[in-house]
């Protein structure tokens, strides 16, 4: 029992009081009113007889109307479930505070209606004692409540507690559970069980669940099974411990026990069947692990090859074995194919020992899981041999391309291929020698030899016979057929396409050896001046016949200024013509073919060239300076004055080139030459530097046919060359030394010079190898030879030493240097000079005996014996002496710069008698002096110019040689004496300049005084007088086209009078009335096809063109003046180029063609060839060949026009084909043409006789009833054979049957005696023809 004061209500809240009061005043009334008729009574004061509830809620009310402080107190009470009716539970009055008294009795706030306190409970409202009315069950109520108010307007909340009792154990929702659970659920699996539900609460609920154990069966390793829960009410769960298997236990019992916690604990049982699903856990197994089965190759598919079996413990489709083999790893061709249900392995296809001689088929046994199981099984088919192989050709061309091919060059007893013949079947495997191999064809071209070596049975080669033209005959069919030694035998034909390659042995051709053109000299550049046309015979389309045109080298300039298009032969001009240089070119084509090796052909083109100039000869330069190197061969040019130029026409066009000395002009230069029509200029003879002038001064002139000229000035260096080799002078050196002479000590000084310049010029020495080489070297530039080891083990008295010279050209001395050193057996010292080079240098001019220096050498130690001195080499004209006492060196002739400007000489000096002496080197310059003056080659010259010749113009060059150098030998021009300031001088180069015009000077004649003075001291000059002539220029009107090329392209279809292009002259004369000319064309075969208007210039077609006869008219117009009695013109060229237009249809060789062909399993390649031909060019020309009917068969090349079989022919199936053939060709529009050809297939014996009432594989079963006499039919048999002719007709006989007899061949098989017993027969079938089948 448990009191808790509840206060008074707050007067904040007496307005909801009162609501609540007035809503409850009946509710408490009549529960007050069912309380009290309950007890029999009623309640206390209440003598109206209003209910108790009625009255408790008008207290209620009255409490909350007049604001009355009542008291709400709770009053907790309890009381087991299950005890006995009448049970006390406890007094209202307990509610109330201590120490009041009893209030009398009590109101209560359930009524007599449905009230579950009343119904479970007796309430005594006069005492308050609460007490049970029946057996209380926690499980259906386990609370309940009401209020209790007295007089004195207190409220008891009473709260009844119903408290539990362990009445209820735990219960399942079923008493047994089947649960399905797959074999494969992975151990840890769980599987959820209900709950045990129990209603009593608290530890008397459901505490805990206990798997009980169950017989296991025979072999469990441990329990399958175990519980898992948490605290409860956590679900429960069934654990899988460990993996089922169906196929040992397909099921399991389980006894699940709940328990709950009262004492004693209640308890319930769950039955729990498992039922293990089947998963396909297991593959199907074979009975055998590998299955060999000998099957023969003539069987027929559909035969049963081995029955297989597999089987699977699984259940359902999981256990229904399917068989279907692994085309991945095996028989991908499918020769084999398995039943799916019965696992019977079948023939599927025919096989063929000789291709396959094993099979190894893997058959897979799959069961019908969703996941299936496979299982393989490997089954060996060995095949059979059957004698079913006809003999197999196997060639191997050995020619140069592996190729069917063979070149025409091809010699007798040349290898074409190898044949080898081989039979399949087993039984003739190694009878290639019992094969027969025949050739037909080749018209005895070709034969077919035996293999001669050991153990080449079955080998053959095909050889050339005969000789062999591609240009005659270049495709060969030969057929090669092998026959066995079978019965019956079989053969096999091959049929070979030989072609028959192209050798390069056809050279190209022109169809003429020479040609001629003509070409204006002011065609630009790329102008088109003929086309040349070469044919070759060799195979077209290969490099044999492939042509390429060039120019070659020839004595003029032409392949300099012609360019021909090494593909179409077309010439053209490169560069700039000039017919003053050469009027007529001649030009050597060559054409070569691209063969190996290539063969070739040539022909002169002589090509005109045209004149177009009208102007006096003009050049672009005044001075021309070139370089050549001396000794250049005689014919050399090194230069061309291409510059001076006249555009006259006729002889006043005509320009000559002359070349004179710069000195005179009546002498014409020596040295060099001019081309007088080229202006090339070229060298005359042999000129070398060291010995002829280092510079030319040339003056070249142009001279048209009207005595117009113009000059130019041609400077020309000497370069100087490599041509002089080093020379030794003296070529012999003589000298002794002791034999105790010092490595180190110097022997001896060698000299060589060389006569060119420059690096040319600087000479190096080196000792030849030798005997003794190595005891000396020498000193690379000086020629010093010095001593580098000791000579007391010598055993000769003297040494040769070579030393060679070489230039900084690579030159060498044709006679090297000899030295000869006497070794002296004597430890006396020679006399030692005191230097070992001595130079010196004298004036040119010196008197004869003059000293020029001293030498002198040192006699050794203790010697009492004189020294004597000698010059032993380089004075080679004796002018030096020397004395030989005191070792001054003299003059002894006069010197000469000029000549000999460095002289190197050797002295020696001697001590008294001895062998011994010692050299040094003596080197004298020669200073020049100005002993020589400037010097002219001519005292005056003449000179002639016009008088319209523009300021600036270099009029000569004046040329003075001064032998002395330095400045002694420099020279400087000056005009000393001029009668005008028209003219000046270059002073280094002498060259005289016009300064002016002299069109305002009425001088015809001025003359000059030229000086040339050098720069020594004293100076020295020379004098030249030249004369100047002045001319005066005649001018007339001159005539010029508009171009000096006209072309023009034009239709060979084009209108007679069609307009082709108008040319235009004018007059170069402002003056002058160009209405006064007339146009006209040159009289030739091309300018006949055209005519031109005489007044403006119009030209005209005149005749039909064909450009399949000429393709390019080339032709002269010109144009004269009326009033011109000298007959002056000037000409233009006119190309007209013929445009080729598609005029011609291909024409086929013939209208219709025949072919024959045998029939054959395989494509035999080229049946035959139609030809078309075009008169057209290019693409009007070019032809494409084209099917139009029976493409299923033969396809055509479209470039060669050869129809080519691509498939196999039946005679059988069609015997005959007709093709439309179309060539076309690729103008605008498009023309062509159609042929028919007929192609006969011939038949072949390639079909065996068959019975049609006979399936194949299958026998003719008869009955036959005995005791019939003979003579009795028994049946009729037909067979038919495709073939035609006697390869078609059949014959039978029987081979077995001894009681039956085919009569007369008629197809009638009837009895020759009584027959008792089965009889097998076997009718044979035998047909006419090259090769029966049966």
């Amino acid at each position: 029992m448990h009191l808790t004061p509840a206060g008074r209500c707050s007067q904040a809240s007496e307005d909801r009081h009162r609501c609540e009061a007035g809503n409850k005043e009946g509710e408490i009334a009549e529960e007050a009113s069912t309380s009290s008729r309950r007890k029999g009574g009623r309640p206390p004061g209440n003598s109206s007889g209003i209910p108790a509830r009625g009255l408790l809620a008008v207290f209620l009310w009255l409490c909350t109307e007049g604001g009355c402080s009542a008291q709400v107190y709770n009053l907790s009470l309890a009381v087991d479930e299950g005890l006995p009716a009448d049970t006390l539970v406890g007094d209202i009055s307990a509610g109330l505070p201590p120490g009041e008294g009893h209030p009398g009795g009590f109101f209560l706030s359930e009524g007599s209606g449905e009230s579950a306190v009343l119904a479970d409970f007796h309430v005594h409202t006069d005492t308050g004692i609460i007490r049970t009315a029946q057996r209380l069950d926690r499980e259906q109520r386990a609370r309940y409540s009401f209020v209790a108010a007295t007089l004195r307007g207190e409220m008891v909340q009473v709260e009844i507690t119903v408290s539990d009792v362990n009445d209820h154990p735990p219960r399942f929702p079923w008493d047994s559970l089947q649960l399905n659970i797959s074999e494969l659920s992975p151990p840890g699996s769980a599987f959820r069980l209900p709950g045990a539900r129990d209603p009593d609460a608290g530890s008397f609920s459901t505490q805990g669940y206990t798997l009980l154990p169950t017989p296991e069966p025979d072999g469990a390793e441990g329990p399958l099974f175990q519980l898992r829960y948490g605290a409860l009410p956590e679900p429960l769960d069934l654990v899988l411990l460990r993996r089922l298997d169906r196929e040992r236990t397909d099921s399991h019992r389980l006894l699940v026990e709940a328990w709950d916690g009262g004492s004693p604990r209640l308890s319930c049982r769950l039955r729990v069947e498992i039922r293990v699903l089947d998963e396909n856990d297991n593959p199907p197994a074979f009975g055998q692990s590998e299955y060999r089965v000998r099957l023969r190759e003539d069987a027929s598919p559909g035969s049963v090859v081995c029955r297989l079996q597999a089987t699977d413990p699984d259940l359902g489709a999981n256990g229904e074995v399917r068989y279907l083999i692994n085309r991945r790893q095996s028989d991908p061709a499918r020769f084999f194919a398995v039943e799916e249900q019965s696992g019977l392995l079948r023939l599927s296809r025919p096989l063929d020992r000789e291709a396959r001689a094993l099979h190894h088929v893997f058959v897979q046994a799959r069961d019908g899981g969703a996941e299936p199981e496979v299982t393989s099984v490997l089954v060996s088919i060995e095949v059979l041999d059957v004698n079913d192989n006809s003999p197999v050709l196997q060639l191997l061309y050995l020619t140069e391309t592996g190729a069917a091919s063979i070149s025409e060059g091809a010699r007798p007893g040349d290898y074409v291929a190898r044949v080898s013949v081989s039979d399949r079947d087993e039984a003739e495997q190694a009878a290639g020698d019992g094969i027969a191999v025949t050739l037909k064809g080749g018209e005895g071209a070709f034969s077919l030899r035996p293999g001669g070596s050991v153990g080449a049975g079955g080998v053959y080669f095909l050889c050339v016979e005969g000789p062999l033209d591609r240009e005659s005959r270049d495709l060969y069919e030969l057929h090669l057929e092998a026959t066995d030694s079978g019965s019956p035998p079989r053969s096999t034909q091959e049929t070979l396409l030989l072609r028959v390659s192209d050798l390069n042995d056809q050279p190209p051709a022109f169809p003429q050896p020479r040609y001629s053109a003509a070409v204006s000299e002011a065609a630009s550049p790329g102008t088109a001046v003929l086309r040349l046309s070469a044919s070759d015979a060799d195979e077209p389309g290969s490099p044999n016949a492939q042509v390429q045109y060039a120019l070659e080298a020839s004595a003029g300039s032409g392949p300099e200024l012609f360019h021909i298009d090494p593909v179409s032969g077309m010439i053209s001009t490169r560069g700039s013509l000039d017919r003053e240089r050469e009027a007529t070119l001649e030009l050597l084509v060559v054409v070569r073919d691209l063969g190996e090796p290539p063969l070739s052909a040539s022909c002169l083109v002589s090509v005109r060239v045209e004149d177009a100039n009208d102007n006096e000869p003009v050049f672009e330069q005044q001075v021309y300076n070139a370089s050549l190197a001396e000794h250049t061969g005689p014919g050399h040019c090194l230069l061309q004055v291409t510059f001076a130029t006249d555009a006259d026409s006729g002889q006043f066009g005509h320009i000559e080139y002359l070349l004179y000395d710069g000195f005179h002009n009546y002498e014409k230069s020596k040295a060099f030459q001019i081309d007088p029509n080229t202006g090339h200029i070229c060298v005359s003879q042999d000129i070398d530097r060291e010995a002829d002038p280092s510079t030319y001064d040339l003056l070249v002139k142009a001279t048209d046919g009207g005595a117009l000229s113009a000059q130019a000035f041609v400077r020309i260096e000497i370069e100087d060359i490599n041509d002089n080799h080093p020379v030794f002078d003296p070529a012999t050196y003589v000298t002794s030394v002791s034999s105790y002479t010092q490595p180190g000590t110097e022997i001896i000084s060698v000299v060589a010079t060389d006569s060119d310049s420059g690096i040319y010029g600087i000479v190096t020495y080196e000792l030849v190898p030798g005997d003794f080489s190595s005891l000396f070297t020498v000193d690379t530039s000086t020629g010093i030879i010095y001593l580098i080891s000791t000579l007391s083990h010598l055993e000769h008295n003297s040494v040769i030493v070579t030393v060679s010279a070489r230039d900084g050209g690579g030159l060498t001395s044709i006679v090297n240097a000899a030295v000869t050193v006497n070794v002296l057996q004597t430890a006396l010292a020679p006399a030692i000079f005191e230097r070992s080079c001595y130079t010196f240098s004298v004036p040119e001019d010196v008197p004869e005996d003059n000293p020029i220096g001293t030498v002198k050498a040192r006699e050794p130690l203790n010697s009492l014996e004189v020294i004597s001195y000698r010059i032993s080499s380089g004075d080679l004209y004796g002018r030096f002496s020397i004395d030989p006492q005191f070792g001054i060196i003299r003059t002894k002739k006069q010197l000469d710069h000029e000549t000999q400007g460095l002289t190197v000489l050797t002295v020696q000096s001697q001590l008294g008698n001895s062998a011994v002496y010692s050299s040094t080197q003596v080197n004298i310059t020669v200073i020049d002096v100005n002993d020589n003056p400037p010097v002219f080659l001519t005292e005056s010259d003449k000179i002639t110019i016009l008088r319209s010749t523009p300021p600036g113009t270099a009029l000569y060059i004046a040329h003075a040689e001064d032998k002395d150098s330095g400045l002694n030998g420099l020279i400087s021009y000056t005009i000393s004496s001029n009668q005008s300031n028209a003219f000046t001088i270059d002073p280094g180069l002498g060259v005289v300049y016009l300064t002016k015009r002299l069109s305002t000077d009425k001088h015809n004649e001025y003359t000059l005084h030229l000086t040339a003075e050098d720069h020594g001291s004293p100076i020295q000059s020379s004098l030249l007088t030249l004369t100047v002539i002045v001319k005066e220029q005649k001018v007339g009107p001159t005539l010029s086209f508009g171009n000096l090329v006209y072309q023009v392209e034009i239709s060979e279809t084009s209108l007679l009078d069609a307009k082709i292009l108008q040319v235009q002259a004018h007059s170069l004369d402002p003056q002058y009335n160009a209405s006064n000319i007339v146009y006209s064309l040159e009289p030739s075969i091309d300018s006949t096809f055209f005519r031109i208007n005489p007044d403006i210039g119009w030209i005209y077609l005149r005749k039909p063109l064909n450009y399949e006869l000429t393709q390019s008219y080339n032709f002269r117009a010109f144009v004269t003046c009326l009033q011109d009695r000298s007959g002056q013109n000037a000409s233009t060229t006119v190309i007209v180029n013929v445009l080729d237009e598609n005029d011609n249809s291909p024409v086929f060789m013939r209208e219709t063609y025949f072919f024959e062909i045998e029939e054959s399993p395989v494509p035999q390649g080229v049946v035959g060839t139609i030809i078309a031909i075009d008169s057209d060019s290019g693409k009007n020309g070019q032809l494409s060949y084209f099917l139009l009917s029976d493409g299923k068969y033969f396809k055509m090349n479209s470039n060669t026009g050869e129809i080519i079989k691509w498939v196999a022919l039946d005679h059988e199936r069609q015997a005959h084909h007709q093709l439309i053939i179309l060539v076309t060709d690729y103008g605008a529009p498009r023309r062509n043409a159609t042929a028919t050809a007929y192609i006969s297939v011939c038949d072949v014996n390639d079909n065996r006789p068959f019975f049609p009432q006979l399936p194949s594989g299958k026998e003719i079963n008869m009955k036959v009833l005995e005791g019939q006499p003979g003579g009795t039919l028994v049946t009729t048999v037909f067979a038919k054979d495709l073939d035609s002719g006697n390869n078609g007709v059949v014959l039978y006989s029987l081979s077995s049957g001894k009681n039956l007899i085919l009569m007369h061949n008629k197809k009638c098989i009837k009895m020759m005696s009584e027959v008792k017993k089965p009889v097998n027969m076997e009718p044979l079938i035998f047909i006419h023809g090259k090769a029966p089948l049966c």
